[in-house]
């Protein structure tokens, strides 16, 4: 007859702590990820609404232009925003002028050329 201890749980409870462990580091990494996601879905969605709201400030300023060609302010103002402006007239009927727009964490900015005489842009660029 052999006399041996009752160790018949040991290996089954380091097999079941190890699992465990695995799966919660698992669950871990996924929940940080979605988190992450998350956030990064919510900035895109500000962003998209920043510029939506910095167009219309360009809009505005192109229709006050079209008013008057001498128009020179340092904010334009819409119902949504107000964004900052700096125009700078090129000489002539050319002028260009740079808008930004900062909500939060987030700033958009663009960048105009245009002929104020009757309004034709030359070139918008955005950063």
């Amino acid at each position: 007859m052999n006399v041996r201890e009752h160790e018949q749980g040991a290996v089954l409870l380091f097999t079941v702590l190890v699992v465990g462990l695995s799966a919660v580091a698992m669950m871990s990494a996924l929940a940080t990820a979605g988190f992450n996601s998350f956030i990064d879905s919510d900035q895109q969605v500000s962003a998209v609404s920043i510029r939506a709201h910095l167009f219309g400030c360009m809009d505005e300023l192109l229709i006050q232009l079209n008013l008057d060609p001498d128009y020179s302010p340092t904010a334009v103002s819409t119902v949504d925003a107000v964004c900052t402006v700096s125009v700078v007239n090129e000489g002539g009927d050319a002028r260009s002028a740079d808008l930004t727009l900062s909500e939060g964490n987030v700033t958009r900015s663009a960048h105009i050329e245009m002929i104020v005489n009757g309004v034709q842009l030359l070139s918008v660029s955005e950063e």
